[in-house]
This record gives structure tokens, C-alpha cells and sequence, in this order.
């Protein structure tokens, strides 16, 4: 059963010693598992028409993002991924190393934190942290 849910998404990442943060709310839908849970909601701003749902399974965190702006983000510790990332200007691979993956989900609030690193032709781009926090309406 799915659950509308309110879902703040908080950005930081490093890129040559520069650090970004940024911070979106929207709302969502949240549906558990036996695992876990997935989340779902409409991206806005720069990626607006993009869809993204979030599946978190203990150790691992899968992220979708389908629509005007694709991207297919797997992040578990101690593993690497490719990701393909389309953009108005071509299409990217770039690959993911997993850091960290927690989550910790109650029944009407949770949290999901997952650190990465990405990588563009097996050189370093950017440290990567990102915290979802979803409740209930």
C-alpha cells in the first residue's frame, strides 16, 4: 500500500576541495517492503518532468530517474557501478563507488543516508552525500 509522504532531499557534495549543499521538499509517495521501502516522486526545478523513485534494500539504495533527465544510480559499500546519465547536452557513464548506506524507518518518519563517489574515465569527480528524510501527512 502506498502512503503520501512528505520528502526533504539534502544535497552535499565536494568537488576539488569546493563544497555545495542544497536542500529540495516535495511531496511523494512511499510504499515498504520487506526490506525496505521505496520512494517515489516528481523531480522540479532544472530536472522538472523527471520522475525518481528510491528503492532502499538494507545495504543498497537504487536510484531512478526517468522522464526529460535519466539516470540509473546504484550505490552499496565497497562496490563500484557504472551509471548512464543523459543531459540536454549527450550521454554520460560515470562510475559510482559505494561509501556508506544507512537507513532508519519508522512508521510514520524515516531516514536514508547513502555517501559515494563518482568517477568520469576512471578519474575522481566528486565526494557525494545525500540524507532523504520522509513523513507521513
Amino acid at each position: 500500500m502506498k502512503e503520501k509522504v512528505i520528502i526533504t532531499i539534502s544535497d552535499r557534495h565536494e568537488i576539488d576541495g569546493e563544497c555545495e549543499q542544497s536542500q529540495l521538499t516535495t511531496v511523494g509517495e512511499l510504499e515498504r517492503t520487506p526490506k525496505g521501502c521505496i520512494l517515489t516522486y516528481d523531480e522540479t526545478g532544472d530536472f522538472a518532468g523527471s520522475r525518481v523513485t528510491v528503492t532502499y534494500a538494507g545495504s543498497r539504495i537504487e536510484m531512478l530517474r526517468s522522464g526529460a533527465h535519466c539516470a540509473n544510480l546504484t550505490v552499496e559499500p565497497g562496490q563500484r557501478y557504472t551509471c548512464a546519465y543523459t543531459t540536454e547536452f549527450g550521454d554520460l557513464t560515470l562510475g559510482i563507488f559505494g561509501r556508506e548506506v544507512r537507513g532508519a524507518l519508522k512508521e510514520k518518519s524515516g531516514r536514508l543516508f547513502f555517501s559515494y563517489t563518482l568517477d568520469f574515465d576512471a578519474g575522481f569527480c566528486s565526494q557525494n552525500d545525500l540524507t532523504i528524510d520522509y513523513r507521513c501527512e
